[in-house]
């Protein structure tokens, strides 16, 4: 996982200081499709992702919306991989009322994606720290 893992390392964290019955904490691989399955009919949504960015925003956090991430695919080969913004743009369309009104993407600039290793860089490891108070932020002003 190396820096790529941020996000389960976060939601690691963020479930053992999330209380609140009402709040779910989820860690998932699922992507295209597959990740309506999860998000069907909760009122908010974050979402917790690495994002591969120049050197110098390594470790740098990102507050976006699904549409600043990336354009919906207008044609695809596969529905197993569509990104975010399609899949939220199929749930509309599917499940009009049933997908979250409110989506915010915290991401997490990181460079190297390619090699194996579990170790994360000390800059992604010192961001975490930080996602989670704006994560928590972003919950107990909701």
């Amino acid at each position: 996982m190396g820096d790529d893992g941020v996000g389960f390392h976060v939601v690691k964290e963020l479930a053992k200081e999330i209380k609140d019955e009402n709040i779910d904490v989820k860690d998932t691989s699922a992507d295209g499709l597959n990740l309506l399955e999860l998000i069907i009919g909760y009122d908010k949504l974050i979402v917790i992702d690495a994002i591969v960015t120049e050197g110098e925003k390594v470790g740098r956090i990102y507050r976006l919306k699904p549409e600043d991430v990336c354009e919906p695919l207008r044609s695809v080969i596969s529905s197993h991989h569509f990104n975010l913004t399609t899949t939220l743009e199929i749930g509309k369309r599917l499940f009009p009322e049933d997908i979250p009104k409110e989506i915010t993407v915290f991401a997490v600039g990181i460079q190297e994606v390619s090699k194996v290793t579990e170790e994360m860089t000390v800059k992604v490891k010192e961001a975490i720290p930080r996602v989670m108070d704006l994560i928590l932020e972003e919950i107990s002003s909701g």
